[in-house]
C-alpha cells in the first residue's frame, strides 16, 4: 500500500461521539489486546509506549495529539497496573526531531505541558529520543553490522528490505553513488527500537530475559506504514523479543487502525477499531 491512505478507508469521517466516549472505547479494546499478548509471553514483560512524536519549533496541533495520547496511556498504564502490579513495567518514550541546545527550554515546555497531572507515566520516568542522533546511530549501524546492511535490495537508489514472506514497498532508505545505504524513516526507527533495547536492559535489571511490548501510535498512515517497516526491521536482525501493536488513530477523523504480531511470527495482522 506505500504510503497512500487505503481507498476503502471509511474510518476517515467527523467522529459521532465525543472525546471520552470515543476514547474510552479504544481503552478497553487496546488493554484487552495487551493482556492477551501479555497471556501469551512466557517471561516478564517491558511495556514501551511511543507516544508520538513532534517538531520542533511547536506546531499546536501535533502537541494537542500527543496530549490526547498521554492521556490515554496514563489511564491505559493505571489499567494495566491494577491488573498486573509489579508484573509488568513501562516505558513511555517521545521521538522529537532536531532536538539541540537552542530548543532544550521549549521541549522542557512542551513535556511539562504534555505530562501535567499524569499519575502513571510522570515526566520523570519518560525517555526522550532525538531523531537526529537516530539517523547517525542507524547510518553507524549500517557500517558495523553486515547482517542489517545485507537485509536489503537496491532497486532504482533506495533500499527495501528483503523478506521472502512480506514484501515492503516502502523504501528504508536512499542508496548513494557509492553503494552506502542513507537511512530513512524505517531504518531510524530500527535504530530507535535498538535504543529502546538498552533502555529496557537497565529498566529490568538484574532481570537478564525478558520481551517487550511495544506500543505505538502513528497520527499519519504514512508514519504506521514506517514504523511497521522499522520493527520488521530490527526483529530481522536483532535479538531483542518485540512483541508489537502498532496503530494509526486520530479522533478528530475518528481513525484507528491497528497491525499487531507475535514475536515468533512475521505476518502482521490488522484490525479497524
Amino acid at each position: 500500500m506505500g504510503c497512500e491512505i487505503p481507498a476503502d478507508a471509511t474510518q476517515y469521517k467527523k467522529p459521532q461521539t465525543d472525546f471520552e466516549t470515543w476514547s474510552e472505547e479504544k481503552l478497553t479494546q487496546i488493554a484487552r489486546l495487551i493482556e492477551t499478548k501479555i497471556a501469551e509471553i512466557s517471561q516478564p514483560v517491558v511495556v514501551v509506549f511511543e507516544l508520538g512524536h513532534f517538531t520542533l519549533p511547536r506546531k499546536e496541533e501535533n502537541i494537542a495529539w500527543a496530549k490526547q495520547n498521554v492521556i490515554f496511556v496514563d489511564a491505559l498504564a493505571g489499567r494495566l497496573i491494577r491488573k498486573y502490579g509489579k508484573e509488568v513495567k513501562f516505558l513511555a518514550t517521545l521521538l522529537v526531531n532536531n532536538l539541540d541546545d537552542t530548543e532544550e527550554q521549549e521541549a522542557d515546555e512542551i513535556l511539562h505541558e504534555l505530562f501535567e497531572g499524569m499519575h502513571y507515566i510522570p515526566q520523570k520516568s519518560l525517555k526522550i529520543l532525538s531523531e537526529r542522533n537516530l539517523k547517525n546511530r542507524a547510518y553507524k549501524a549500517l557500517k558495523k553490522n553486515s547482517a542489517l546492511t545485507e537485509s536489503f535490495i537496491h532497486i532504482d537508489g533506495k533500499a527495501y528490505l528483503k523478506d521472502e514472506e512480506y514484501q515492503h514497498d516502502l523504501a528504508a532508505g536512499f542508496v548513494s553513488p557509492d553503494g552506502d545505504i542513507i537511512p530513512r524513516c524505517g531504518l531510524i526507527l530500527t535504530s530507535f527500537l535498538d535504543k529502546v533495547s538498552e533502555l529496557t536492559r537497565v529498566r529490568m535489571y538484574p532481570q537478564k530475559t525478558y520481551e517487550v511490548l511495544f506500543v505505538s501510535f502513528s497520527q499519519e498512515f504514512h508514519e504506521y506504514q514506517r514504523v511497521k517497516l522499522g520493527v520488521d526491521i530490527y526483529t530481522s536482525v536483532h535479538d531483542l523479543v518485540v512483541t508489537p501493536i502498532v496503530m494509526h488513530w486520530d479522533y478528530s477523523r475518528d481513525c484507528c487502525l491497528i497491525s499487531h504480531r507475535n514475536s515468533s511470527e512475521k505476518q502482521w495482522r490488522d484490525d479497524v477499531a
